[in-house]
């Protein structure tokens, strides 16, 4: 399968300036997974700890952050960042075509699994994107801090689409490129709660409710309903949403979750003139040979795309 509609903007460069880092680092090394899970607790320096099934203390205390980073051993690495759709664990798919890619191109990869998802302890009925949101800050800079990783690629499938800009618009300094995997910004209000039948909504409200959507079931809270709210972006003029960075919008004609039209809303909507939608006969989940390729081919044009201003060196610039 190929690409059959391509839109473009003209691409402008945006400069990610980047100043040293003056804390310390205590402890570096590399931890190894046998199926359990390592807590990382010790080790200061998480940018250098590659692994499995690796634990990043929470910043709230709880429900600590399992996550799988793979450190390219380069002077200037690129980060690759995944964040899959919801209910989805961290190994799948396009994770694991990603993770062999990041490999043989020496760039780092990083895939978590959101507070009540996969080995993530927490109570998915209580799981919100505002959790969601600051995790993977947390995970962002902790693990592909800008003093070590200077060009940051998050790659957002489904929810993870939506993070990846509420990260962008929260943390410019963190976030270098967007390639999104029929992202699904807003779709909390725009699909669920307009196209769901009143008893199911009801249902939701209550508490919890396990909602069949396209081929899929998935846990759909109150307080995920009722925080998103918060989050909203694709509302308000064009040209609003304050993301300067590269973005690659990747979707399907059909999608059976999520209407392609969602991609082109939020290219209206960011201020950057450098997004690029590429729309193919796909469906929602992106998840075969053809679609790993469009999406490796989106993370390089981003990298490529990201033009680096380094304070850190008198004769750069």
């Amino acid at each position: 399968r190929t690409p059959i509609v391509e839109m473009a903007v003209p691409r402008r460069l945006v400069a990610s300036v980047l100043v040293a880092s003056s804390s310390a680092l205590v402890l570096s090394g590399v931890a190894r997974s046998s199926g359990r899970v390592v807590r990382a607790s010790s080790v200061t320096d998480y940018s250098t700890m590659s692994g499995r099934d690796l634990e990043l203390p929470s910043r709230l205390g709880e429900a600590n952050i399992i996550y799988d980073a793979e450190h390219a051993e380069a002077s200037d690495p690129v980060a690759v960042v995944f964040l899959p759709s919801l209910a989805l664990p961290k190994v799948n798919a396009m994770s694991s075509s990603l993770r062999s890619w990041c490999r043989k191109k020496a760039y780092s990869f990083v895939v978590a699994e959101y507070f009540g998802i996969g080995r993530s302890k927490g109570d998915i009925a209580t799981a919100t994107l505002t959790r969601w949101l600051d995790d993977t800050l947390h995970l962002l800079e902790s693990v592909v801090p800008p003093a070590s990783h200077r060009r940051v690629v998050v790659v957002g499938a489904g929810v993870g689409g939506w993070l990846a800009c509420l990260a962008a618009v929260r943390r410019p300094d963190l976030v270098g490129g967007i390639v999104g995997l029929a992202a699904d910004p807003d779709f909390t209000e725009d699909l669920l709660m307009k196209r769901l039948p009143a008893e199911i909504i009801d249902r939701i409200m209550e508490g919890m409710e396990q909602v069949k959507w396209g081929d899929r079931v998935y846990p759909i809270s109150r307080a995920l309903i009722e925080d998103a709210r918060d989050h909203l972006i694709l509302e308000g003029p064009d040209r609003a949403l304050p993301i300067q960075c590269p973005i690659r919008l990747l979707h399907g004609l059909y999608d059976e979750e999520v209407p392609y039209t969602t991609a082109i809303r939020l290219a209206n909507r960011v201020e950057t003139d450098d997004v690029i939608i590429s729309l193919s006969r796909s469906g929602h989940y992106m998840d075969d040979i053809d679609d790993f390729q469009r999406t490796r081919l989106a993370i390089q044009d981003c990298i490529e795309s990201i033009f680096v201003y380094d304070l850190r060196s008198p004769s750069s610039g």
